[in-house]
């Protein structure tokens, strides 16, 4: 299945239709392929780089799920960030380098340990960061352009249940930066359950 480009309308794809008797196994599998190749698609750096380019900001594909986090979650350690991030410490300090050259991200002292230091995003890297968060807000809008209004209330109701069941902490506000001043690590603040 090609993914339509995102200033292009919608393009029709195979859709898999789920009988109504199906099995809980058969719905499952559906299910997981589904997200198997939504999440490798979305994360990817094609599609990344092309969200990026579409908002206006020149940034490399690498560097976007750093913002993402930091957007999401506030100010964050770093040693904390690449774990989050699936990322050796060595890499992820070679980022914050590159986003911190382009200031996109602060460095400040964590309040519950004067070792530790806090990064976060600057005024500029909460800019980039809001307008990567409306460009995939756009391409949802612009994918569930032909669903019904109750249907588009559903299935982010739905999604949203899932992904916390799966253990995945959803921002109650995931659309809006965290805010700059907000100096808690978040590590304190994951809202998990193990």
């Amino acid at each position: 299945m090609t993914r339509p480009d995102a200033t292009s309308t919608p393009a029709t794809s195979t859709i898999t239709t789920i009988p109504a008797r199906s099995t809980t196994a058969s719905t499952d599998a559906v299910l997981l392929a589904a997200l198997t190749a939504l999440m490798s698609d979305w994360s990817s750096p094609r599609v990344q780089a092309r969200f990026a380019r579409l908002a206006g900001v020149d940034l490399d594909a690498a560097d976007i799920h750093p913002l993402y986090h930091l957007g999401m979650h506030g100010p964050t350690r770093a040693s904390d960030l690449a774990s989050a991030l699936q990322l050796s410490r060595p890499t992820m300090s070679k980022q914050l380098a590159r986003l911190a050259a382009a200031r996109l991200i602060e460095r400040s002292p964590d309040p519950t340990d004067g070792r530790a230091v806090l990064v976060s995003l600057s005024p500029e890297g909460t800019r980039i960061h809001a307008a990567l968060v409306a460009r995939g807000r756009d391409a949802v809008r612009e994918a569930l352009a032909t669903w019904h209004p109750d249907d588009r209330r559903r299935f982010a109701e739905l999604t949203t249940r899932f992904v916390a069941a799966v253990g995945v902490d959803v921002p109650t506000t995931p659309a809006e930066p965290a805010s700059p001043g907000d100096r808690t690590p978040a590590a304190a603040t994951d809202r998990r359950t193990s």
